[in-house]
């Protein structure tokens, strides 16, 4: 009986082995296809494809505030903006923490879910869920009532995970793939892929994929944002489904990720220009009662970098960050806060001159913030012949449209004029576009008015007015080619004027939009301020029919024509010699580390006849 025993035993091993030596094999060939980082972007299209879900909920949540919490326009407008704010404001942050701490795989998973928790509270928070007597809320001030439900936390969580989903999402998929350039020597080659015959380059085998890859991640983005505008156009007022099932798509999209897990390698930390930056100040800070000029000689310098490269004159405070108290600073660790090398001080000075030029960029976030908040209360005041959700459309496809346009058609031709990049012009005619955006906007808004007058319900806070929401396209169409003028030209200022560029220029630009953003909840408080001061009335009421938004959006005529002129002296006297580089042509930085195989070299014993 018990040599039975015995035998199944040794046959269940062998089984067990044998099937660890098939797993083994499979994990083995899977992680051979899996030998580029590139290729392990099919773990992220789940959550690109609900980045595509979840742009126009968020994008909606004014009209949430307002038709189903009955909250006023200031109140709504607010709320709207701080998030919005907040949320752009919070991506400096986690890129810091990024690149000290988290990488990017753990800072997806961690955003993940917080933005799925989010989404969760905001469902729980939907009145026709929250009270048992009917979908709008009972009391007057439903603002105070709003307080005690779970809005305000998932409000939160919908913050910090939206800030903190940016950055991983975005460098894990699009910027993995980004295309480099082919060898200059190979030659043109058929490759197969299904039933498809392709051309490529010998030796570029590598760039096909990567591109393949990449109008993957645009498909799936695509898809989420289609699916998106169907279920605006198909489930108007269900906000419960709409949070609940993009909180269900992105734990999808989260465990797909996951899947990917065993192929990923260590994370990979690495330095941040603006800790670099704080680093610096703080060292010039405990050093500033020395003179560099009198220790040349004790200058602190990396391995490898240039050894003859001088401090510049410009912001000398900063160059005692550089100077050698005494030997014992040279074993002083990598970034420590009391020791910088030449080069990082001279980083440090092209960020800090970039601050007369970044302040000018705050405007366009307080007139790109009108898109989310009083543009839609426009649109949905007016004759239901076209919903909002496309309206958002025709804005978005205006401003990919607009920025591929320029791109094609002017910067090639605007490379340098006069010591100049083609970034400042681009920008240029972005704010110009801001004004036109304002002007439009104020127009539309006085016809919509006087349409309400005409047939008698000015009075009536909740009345549409008999005009077509088709009036609304034109300043739809001037805010999208301000976002891709204005916007995409700001990202590439950075890029071309800031080490690191391709982490950080996007990072600068939507903090900056996020600054404005906020300001804007000043500037709208200074406007009603004024216009009870004034004319001892409010210009911005408890509904959009109730306010003079017309009024407030000349307000922004004449802010964004001053900002115009002081982004033409600004950039007019900004030396554009400290240019870095194009962001293309920096070197890859390699997101993703993969596991690669230990190749085992197989030794085979012959038999040596011996004489």
């Amino acid at each position: 009986m018990s040599e039975g025993k015995g035998r199944e035993h040794i046959s269940s091993y062998i089984k067990m082995r044998t099937w660890k030596r098939i797993f083994r094999g499979l994990l083995s060939r899977i992680r051979i296809w899996f030998r580029w980082p590139e290729q392990l972007v099919i773990f992220t299209f789940g959550l690109v494809f609900c980045k595509g879900l979840m742009i126009y909920v968020l994008n909606n949540l004014m009209t949430f505030l307002t038709d189903f919490w009955n909250l006023n326009l200031k109140e709504a407008a607010a709320i709207v903006n701080l998030q919005e704010g907040l949320r752009n404001m919070l991506q400096i942050c986690v890129a810091l923490c990024i690149d000290a701490y988290l990488g990017y795989r753990w800072m997806l998973i961690l955003s993940s879910v917080l933005y799925s928790a989010g989404l969760v509270l905001l469902a729980f928070s939907v009145p026709e869920y929250f009270f048992n007597n009917g979908k709008e809320c009972p009391l007057k001030d439903c603002f105070k009532t709003l307080r005690h439900t779970p809005f305000w936390e998932g409000l939160a969580l919908l913050i910090v995970g939206g800030a903190s989903q940016v950055i991983p999402l975005y460098s894990l998929s699009f910027e993995q793939t980004k295309v480099v350039k082919a060898p200059k020597d190979s030659g043109p080659t058929r490759v197969k892929v299904a039933c498809c015959r392709f051309v490529v380059k010998l030796g570029g085998w590598r760039q096909f994929l990567q591109k393949v890859i990449r109008w993957l991640c645009r498909g799936f983005l695509i898809m989420g944002i289609i699916t998106s505008v169907y279920g605006f156009l198909s489930f108007k007022n269900n906000w419960h489904q709409r949070y609940l099932a993009s909180a269900i798509a992105i734990v999808i999209g989260l465990l797909w990720f996951l899947c990917g897990f065993p192929f990923y390698g260590r994370r990979r930390l690495q330095p941040s220009p603006l800790l670099t930056m704080m680093r610096t100040v703080i060292a010039a800070l405990q050093k500033r009662h020395l003179n560099y000029q009198e220790h040349l000689g004790q200058l602190h310098r990396h391995d490898g970098e240039d050894q003859n490269q001088l401090l510049t004159d410009h912001l000398e405070m900063l160059n005692n960050a550089a100077v050698k108290e005494s030997l014992a600073d040279d074993n002083l660790p990598t970034g420590n806060w009391r020791l910088c090398s030449v080069k990082e001080v001279e980083q440090s000075k092209l960020l800090l001159d970039l601050i007369p030029m970044s302040a000018t960029f705050i405007v366009y976030g307080m007139v790109k913030s009108l898109g989310n908040t009083f543009f839609l209360e426009q649109a949905d005041s007016t004759s239901g012949d076209i919903p909002i959700i496309v309206l958002q459309v025709i804005k978005g496809v205006t401003r990919n449209a607009v920025k591929g346009g320029y791109k094609v058609v002017f910067a090639k031709r605007i490379q340098r004029m006069q010591r100049q990049y083609s970034d400042g012009v681009k920008i240029g005619i972005g704010m110009l576009t801001s004004i036109i955006c304002c002007a439009v906007a104020s127009s539309v808004e006085s016809k919509r008015l006087e349409a309400l007058r005409e047939s008698g319900l000015l009075n009536d806070p909740k009345a549409r007015a008999p005009i077509s929401a088709a009036w609304l396209l034109l300043q739809f169409c001037s805010l999208g080619a301000m976002e891709g003028l204005a916007g995409s030209g700001i990202a590439d200022f950075f890029g071309h004027y800031v080490p690191d560029s391709r982490r950080y220029g996007p990072v600068f630009t939507d903090t900056l939009a996020g600054f404005g953003i906020l300001l804007n909840i000043g500037f709208i408080a200074m406007i009603d301020y004024y216009s009870r001061f004034r004319y001892k009335e409010s210009w911005v009421g408890d509904s959009v029919n109730e306010s003079r938004l017309d009024l407030i959006y000349r307000a922004y005529v004449i802010l964004a024509i001053l900002n115009c002129f002081l982004y033409a002296y600004v950039s007019s006297s900004y030396s554009y010699d400290n240019i870095i580089g194009k962001p293309e042509d920096e070197p890859e930085i390699p997101f993703l580390e993969v596991k690669q195989e230990e190749e085992t070299v197989a030794y085979e014993l012959q038999s040596i006849p011996v004489r």
